[in-house]
């Protein structure tokens, strides 16, 4: 029994160091990914002359990061901020994570709680920092941080924390799956106690046999204080009580009956689409529309609100498609409109006039959510409203017409390097945007649905 407890235990030490050596890898490979990503950077802000071709350094460093953001499906916010952390780490830390002892998570808590302290007092906290990384978990790392500069500096503490507390709060609003979205709220340590006491007292009122997860009551806690309201159970007694559901017999499966019914007894496309809703609260009974009978023969054509299905060239998916035909002939040109004027030979009102008017304003903010450029999150109440084919003040005739196929939203950021020339941009057929970066590099955006 001894001898083969010593082999587990001898085996297990040696499986565990397999999985630090492991980890202490990937510590380093993401250490030398930012060191080249900052070479590139500085690389790309150095290849040109400010002065000679009207584009600054500024210019030159934000659209650096926007090709690595490309071609690495990031954002530009992601990128610049992981090369800021980089560039202002210390020696020591930034050592520790070369070598693989720190990885990229406790990097940026030393990074962030350190931010705006002042020099002396880093230097003097940063080797008992160090020895906490060694040995604590990312949030107790911040804790610890947060207490070695209390005691080292507690003025210094006291005026950072009002200071953030005053211009630091912010909501941001993050899209998610299946019409999902997520908030994010920054407010202060007290704030957040008294939000979570609210949601808590909230909940407490529900009953124990509401079969909702402690997850989905605070969510709908969060909801119901939001719109000044209490959060209602769901269990079956309050259901009842309320009304919230339908009678027993209700739910059973009814036979057909064989008056009242069309296409004897057969379910109606109504019916069908509002079948799998039965279980959830209804209103006042609505008249069901009942399709026209057929008259016509089985092979009568769509009605004209169904458009025909369009043929698209090429295979695969629709960047692919269209990614195989630029590829096959990167000089071409694939616009569907190269001149901007969307097929029209004369201008409509308001499309020589380089201010859309407020309905096409909002109708273009509608079709695009966000940003035109590939993998911007910006949404779209929040970007410049940007002409593809740019407008002509000299001869608005000529150049790029203000209609809905020629502007689109794009962020301040990427509208400025669009405007510099650094990127250039063109809408293809099937609604696809194609980008190229400075460097050549192709990117297509599909359509939001």
């Amino acid at each position: 029994m001894g001898l083969r407890e010593s082999t587990w235990i001898d085996d297990d030490h040696s499986a565990l160091a397999d999985v630090l050596g492991a980890r202490r890898r990937i510590n380093a490979a993401v250490a030398s990914e930012l060191a080249l990503m900052d070479d590139y950077v500085r690389g790309r802000t150095a290849c040109a002359s400010p002065w000679d071709t009207g584009v600054t350094e500024k210019d030159l460093y934000s659209s650096a990061i926007c090709e690595l953001a490309a071609a690495m499906s990031s954002t530009f916010a992601a990128v610049h901020n992981r090369l800021q952390m980089w560039r202002q780490l210390r020696p020591l830390v930034r050592n520790s994570f070369i070598n693989g002892s720190l990885d990229k998570e406790r990097v940026k808590t030393i990074h962030d709680h350190l931010l705006h302290a002042r020099p002396e007092t880093v230097v003097a906290i940063e080797a008992e920092v160090l020895k906490a990384a060694g040995e604590m978990a990312p949030g107790a790392l911040g804790r610890e941080i947060d207490r070695l500069l209390f005691e080292a500096d507690p003025d210094w503490d006291r005026n950072v924390r009002d200071r953030a507390a005053r211009t630091e709060k912010r909501i941001r609003v993050r899209r998610r799956a299946r019409g999902l979205s997520s908030l994010t709220v920054v407010m202060t340590d007290g704030e957040a106690d008294e939000q979570i006491s609210r949601i808590d007292a909230e909940i407490a009122r529900l009953h124990p046999e509401d079969p909702r997860s402690p997850d989905q009551q605070r969510g709908e806690a969060h909801n119901a204080l939001m719109r000044g309201e209490t959060v209602a159970c769901q269990c079956a007694a309050c259901l009842t009580a309320r009304g919230d559901v339908e009678a027993p017999e209700a739910e059973t499966t009814q036979p057909p009956s064989t008056t009242a019914r069309p296409n004897d007894g057969a379910a109606t496309a109504d019916e069908t689409s509002t079948a799998s809703s039965e279980s959830e609260p209804q209103g006042p009974a609505r008249p069901t529309r009942q399709p026209p009978p057929a008259t016509g023969p089985p092979d009568e054509p769509a009605p004209p609100d169904e458009p025909p299905a369009r043929s698209r060239p090429g295979g695969g998916t629709l960047i692919e498609r269209w990614r195989g035909i630029v590829e096959r002939n990167p000089l071409g040109v694939h616009a569907l409109h190269p001149d901007g004027h969307g097929g029209m030979t004369l201008p409509p009102p308001g499309a020589l006039s380089y201010k859309p008017s407020r309905s096409l304003a909002a109708r273009v903010r509608a079709d695009h959510p966000y940003c035109l450029h590939p993998g911007c999150d910006v949404p779209s109440d929040r970007c410049d409203l940007d002409h593809i084919v740019e407008f002509d003040p000299q001869n608005p005739e000529r150049g790029g017409w203000t209609i809905p196929t020629n502007i689109g939203p794009r962020c301040r950021l990427h509208h400025n390097l669009k405007t510099r020339k650094l990127w250039r941009t063109e809408l293809l057929p099937e609604g696809v945007m194609h980008t190229v970066d400075p460097l050549g590099r192709h990117y297509f955006t599909a359509p939001t649905l």
